[in-house]
């Protein structure tokens, strides 16, 4: 059965939002169904001819880069490798001290320390490598872009709509999902306020993204109420209303701060593209600022959000700094191949000093960090070496208007969530890392392969 390009795109877009929605995929059976999802959809798109040149296409034009990722994807694989023991006393001695250690008479273990668990990383990945091979040859258009980046904030717009309701009304437990400990904040479907908010924040950088390529589409200049009115503008504007109040109601302070970097990121962008300080672009961006943020906020928790910035010590965040000192330190133990993707549970198990009332930590809440003991030296080397091709792709012809869009963009977007993932871990839940790899996969897109864009 071959599938026609839109309905594989539809198809693309369920998928995610299969993927995304249901606590952003954070069990290891929801990672089995999204591999399965994605599997099932490549071989759909590769029954397509059309599609298949284009994913050919897509391929050989970025094919330095796939092979990274593929060596990427094989550095995983390795880590879950058994090997004989006494190979570790040379390459991994911290492995094979604990490995002694553990009375059991067995000759072969893996560099990873919980290979089940790094095994579901790997899927992770292969799902990654889909996106970036599908979508650029899926979505090569502006109009095929616009419907992606419009679909993000209708979803995104459901999920806060959704989440301040079910929040208003004492937020039972949903579905498979227990609350808690976030019975007063806007969670949604997603177990984590933080997670929440951080796809709520790629949901409104979607909608924004969206005003940005309508604005180059049509060379827009001046853009009364009458006119947005008369296209999806005005619905964007609405949806990312409804995402700040979402954003807002989580009560998160470092994704509420995101979220206003985000804001000023497009408002400086819209001085740099129309020339002036007020523009169609930058009077939404205003708007969203002084009516959601000042006036909403004041409604919706402004107040509340004060309370936690001025209970924000030093010593009330010492848990926190004690788990990015104690994965530090587990970083410098396994420092050459890590202690494997998605180990860090049994890490803080093995190692942490838990105190008879503590909690297990699943994470460092640092997502470098974690990264960093994970995959070791040489995992970080490979992503390292893999982000410099991709910016390289984005520095390509940059001086035209839709890649200098792109690039400073999607840059800003990335240093954001670098300053975020400082004290959180929300891109090492898969359905985050997912929506971030599709919006970064819109980098890859080669608008001079389709100069006839512009008048289709």
């Amino acid at each position: 059965m071959v599938l026609k390009r839109t309905l594989l795109q539809n198809i693309f877009l369920f998928v995610v939002t299969l993927c995304v929605s249901i606590n952003a995929s954070n069990s290891n059976l929801l990672i089995q169904f999204s591999s399965i999802y994605f599997i099932i959809f490549f071989f759909l798109c590769l029954k397509n001819k059309e599609v298949l040149e284009d994913i050919k296409k897509n391929y050989i034009n970025n094919k330095l880069f796939f092979t990274i990722f593929f060596v990427y994807i094989g550095y995983l694989i390795f880590q879950i490798i058994p090997l004989p023991l006494n190979w570790f006393e040379i390459i991994a001695p911290a492995n094979h001290a604990l490995y002694s250690s553990i009375k059991i008479d067995k000759q072969f273990w893996s560099i990873s320390i919980d290979p089940s668990s790094s095994y579901f990383r790997i899927l992770n990945c292969i799902n990654f490598f889909i996106i970036f091979l599908v979508f650029p040859a899926l979505f090569f258009r502006s109009k095929h872009l616009m419907k992606v980046l419009f679909f993000f904030c209708l979803l995104g717009f459901c999920h806060a709509v959704f989440a301040t309701y079910w929040m208003l009304i004492g937020n039972p437990s949903n579905f498979l999902i227990e609350k808690n400990h976030y019975l007063h904040a806007s969670t949604g479907l997603f177990v984590n306020r933080a997670v929440f908010a951080t796809f709520l924040l790629l949901c409104a950088f979607s909608g924004l993204y969206y005003m940005v390529v309508f604005f180059q589409k049509n060379k827009t200049t001046s853009f009364s109420f009458f006119e947005q009115v008369n296209t999806n503008i005005i619905y964007v504007r609405i949806f990312i209303i409804f995402l700040t109040i979402g954003i807002l109601t989580t009560w998160s302070r470092i994704v509420n701060f995101s979220y206003v970097l985000v804001l000023i990121s497009f408002l400086l962008y819209s001085k740099i593209s129309f020339k002036k300080y007020i523009n169609p672009l930058s009077t939404i961006i205003l708007f969203i600022l002084l009516f959601d943020i000042l006036i909403l906020g004041l409604v919706f928790g402004n107040s509340k959000l004060v309370e936690r910035y001025a209970e924000t010590s030093i010593a009330g965040e010492a848990g926190r700094f004690a788990l990015h000192k104690f994965g530090f330190t587990q970083f410098k133990e396994f420092w050459l191949f890590g202690y494997g993707a998605g180990a860090f549970g049994l890490i803080f198990k093995l190692f942490y000093n838990i105190p008879p009332d503590g909690n297990l930590a699943a994470h460092a809440h640092n997502d470098g960090i974690e990264l960093m003991g994970e995959v070791g030296i040489i995992g970080i080397s490979i992503l390292l070496l893999l982000s410099l091709i991709y910016f390289k792709k984005l520095l390509n012809n940059i001086n035209q208007e839709r890649e200098r869009a792109r690039f400073i963009l999607l840059s800003l977007l990335l240093i954001i969530l670098l300053i975020q993932s400082f004290i959180d871990f929300s891109l090492h839940i898969p359905g985050i890392t997912t929506f971030l790899i599709i919006i970064l996969s819109t980098g890859m897109i080669n608008y001079n392969n389709h100069k006839m864009d512009e008048k289709k």
